[in-house]
């Protein structure tokens, strides 16, 4: 897919793998939606990293654990380039926990960014990217595959 002024949603893309895919997806011409929930100073710098390779890009702060927040960073970032052709769903929450400290609020949570958030999303942009021949990109933790041990 050629990516020259396409518009891309990257979810958190602040830090780590969400900022250096932003960042290679700028080098390529793309016009970046910078996604952050609470890393805003680093999601500035993407954002500046971006620019500065040739993209446009903006920072777009949501909470994606809440479907009507996540439904509204679609909305805006349609309102700021008027389309969407790929979202990358690369945001997610691990919080380490063994059986003994488990914490339902914390697995909810994690459930609600690493696996409802990416289909609320692609709902939401669905149509947007129907018209666009867009494409959606899925990602994984790694920590997904490593597990951790549970004394």
């Amino acid at each position: 897919m050629e990516l020259t002024e396409r518009v891309v949603l990257v979810t958190g893309a602040a830090r780590r793998i969400g900022h250096a895919i932003a960042e290679c997806l700028a080098r390529d011409g793309a016009h970046l939606a910078v996604h952050y929930h609470t890393s805003a100073a680093a999601a500035e710098e993407t954002v500046a990293v971006c620019r500065a390779a040739g993209g446009a890009a903006e920072a777009f702060a949501a909470d994606l654990a809440d479907p009507d927040a996540a439904r509204d960073l679609v909305r805006r970032v349609l309102d700021w380039q008027g389309r969407l052709d790929v979202l990358v769903n690369n945001a997610s929450v691990f919080e380490p926990q063994t059986l003994a400290d488990f914490d339902v609020a914390a697995w909810e949570r994690t459930l609600r960014v690493n696996v409802t958030a990416p289909l609320v999303l692609a709902h939401a942009a669905h149509a947007a990217l129907r018209t666009a021949r867009g494409r959606i990109v899925n990602l994984c933790d790694a920590a997904r595959w490593s597990g951790q041990s549970c004394p």
